[in-house]
């Protein structure tokens, strides 16, 4: 069964030049955009859709935005909460009911607004600088959007302020649709799709896209200095299974008016699909590092195998780790995030190179609960990639810590196989061992942290640089490592400890570089009959590493 038959979603393409709008306006307020994946059912021989090997398609272009002076809003009736403050308990409550339920799917969205295509979608602009409390002058700006293309869940939103719930209510005048070929029905019904997050993060004054919640339960974050790169997502079911993968998806908001002296912002998010309910709360904090503290409660309609907790989806095509080379692309490196950083609850900290591979690959990193986890991108330098367009030297850090236990399970690692920059073929998520029941509340909780520089420091010296290749005329692999810098004499007397599942580990070395505090280490593989090979090392002194231990799954093909 083809990798396409067993996994399914797609949303707009990467873009690899900057898409302009045609029709400039003055520019009041500047925001960068970007839209989230949207999921799409398994069914794709069914319904024509390309069925290429990927998990998701996301967008990772920053396209910047120039948006109007806000207009009034129209006022909608509010909800009171009989003088109590609305909580994570109003929407645990509502999801709890959802899932008494029989499920009832999104409203349709209307043919041509389905027939849009990228650039027609991304052409409609906000008519307001702030969609939420435009009277107010804080540091938080928010916009929502409408329907539309590969959007097509309907997203309600609502404002909280206090005790006090006012519904949002869709209005086309929130928008300007420019030329495009809608109906004015279809423009006065579309609803929204998702919710954005602005915020001064990188210059006093310029409002920057910070937080983007749109298609199914997809999110992405940025701290200062960053581009949308991997993604997160509420939650998984089904990701590489046979039976296809099912994507829950977000359908109502609560925004929380914030609070002028604070630097957070709390929402409240319902979830719904066949299977599952769920009740989201996410406090977000923006400055260099965007946090989120996310605690969620779920509950199923039915059994569920194959959960996936905190799901985390990137891109990976290719870079000087690979065995293969890339031969005829000019950069010398692609991709959101280069690899897999765990910080295992025995304390040991491990580093896995992510790959392109040539069949689906799924991986367990470990069955123990870890302290935390998260994709990750090391090289910071622009001639590490050398694309001007799309600024993978600024794709964020995502990094998660559980909060809480989460039970039994595993850390999956999901490699699919990609020809192309444009499609999400990673994916990372906690794995419960047993099935949930029908009935049965799951609550979980965590923090994210999204930026440039890791939020967490290993006390461990770091793998900067793996670099692997087959040696000339030969049926060896010889792998490279480079660490960083450590202090001098760090490594005298340290013990290198280099395995593999398969095959023979030849002429280890370990090796001070010249010039600098950096050291490297280099191995040869020689796989003798095997076809695939799990290799792992770590240096050591005595009983303590003095790295990161170093994973990499070799395949001959």
């Amino acid at each position: 069964m083809s990798v396409a038959a067993l996994l399914a979603a797609c949303s707009e393409p990467q873009q690899n030049t900057t898409m302009a709008e045609a029709d400039a306006q003055p520019a009041v307020l500047e925001a960068e955009t970007s839209e989230e994946a949207e999921a799409v059912s398994p069914n794709m021989a069914d319904e024509g859709v390309d069925q290429r090997s990927v998990l998701y398609n996301l967008d990772a272009e920053s396209v910047p935005q120039q948006i109007d002076a806000p207009a009034p809003s129209p006022q909608q009736p509010e909800v009171v909460m009989q003088g109590r403050e609305f909580g994570m308990s109003d929407i645990v409550d509502q999801a709890r009911r959802l899932a008494a339920s029989e499920f009832q799917p999104s409203p349709a969205v209307p043919d041509d607004a389905k027939a849009m295509n990228y650039d027609q979608y991304r052409r409609i602009l906000p008519a307001e600088s702030d969609m939420g409390w435009p009277e107010d002058k804080g540091r938080y700006r928010f916009l929502f959007d409408p329907r539309g293309y590969l959007f097509n869940h309907e997203v309600k939103i609502n404002l909280v302020n206090g005790a006090d719930v006012t519904p949002k209510a869709y209005d086309p005048d929130l928008f300007d649709f420019k030329d495009l070929p809608l109906s004015k029905h279809t423009r006065q019904t579309l609803g929204f799709a998702g919710v954005r997050l602005l915020a001064p993060i990188n210059r006093s004054g310029k409002f920057d896209e910070v937080l983007s919640f749109k298609g199914a339960s997809f999110f992405r974050a940025l701290g200062a200095g960053n581009v949308y790169g991997a993604s997160a997502r509420g939650l998984g079911l089904g990701t590489a299974s046979p039976e296809g993968e099912e994507f829950p998806f977000f359908k109502e908001f609560w925004i929380v008016h914030p609070d002028t002296a604070d630097d957070q912002v709390e929402m409240f998010a319902l979830m719904d699909s066949p299977s599952v309910t769920g009740a989201f709360r996410f406090l977000v904090t923006t400055g260099q590092t965007t946090r989120m503290d996310v605690e969620a409660t779920f509950f199923p309609r039915k059994e569920i195998q194959r959960v996936g907790l905190s799901p985390l989806t990137s891109m990976y095509y290719f870079s000087p780790h690979d065995v293969v080379k890339q031969a005829t692309d000019y950069r010398p490196a692609v991709h959101d995030s280069e690899g897999l950083a765990v910080h295992m609850a025995n304390g040991e900290w491990a580093w896995r190179p992510l790959l392109n591979p040539a069949e689906l690959e799924v991986s367990v990193l470990t069955e123990d609960q870890p302290k935390g986890f998260g994709l990750l991108q090391r090289h910071r330098k622009f001639d590490d990639f050398s694309d001007l367009e799309a600024g993978y030297h600024q794709r964020p850090d995502v990094w998660i810590e559980p909060t809480g236990e989460w039970g039994e399970g595993q850390l999956m690692l999901v490699e699919i196989p990609t020809v192309n920059e444009y499609n999400d073929n990673i994916a990372v998520f906690w794995r419960p061992k047993n099935s949930w029941r029908a009935g049965e509340a799951k609550t979980i909780s965590y923090t994210m942290n999204w930026g440039l520089k890791p939020s967490v420091m290993p006390q461990v010296v770091s793998v900067s640089e793996t670099r692997a290749g087959k040696k000339p005329g030969e049926k060896r692999y010889l792998f490279i490592l480079d660490y960083d810098e450590s202090p001098s004499e760090y490594f005298d007397d340290a013990e290198m400890e280099i395995t593999t599942s398969a095959g023979e580990i030849l002429n280890p070395t370990l090796r001070k570089h010249p010039g600098d505090d950096r050291y490297r280490l280099s191995f040869e593989l020689d796989p003798g009959s095997a076809s695939m090979a799990e290799l792992r090392t770590v240096v050591h002194k005595g009983e303590t590493p003095l790295t990161e231990t170093w994973l990499y799954r070799w395949r001959a093909k």
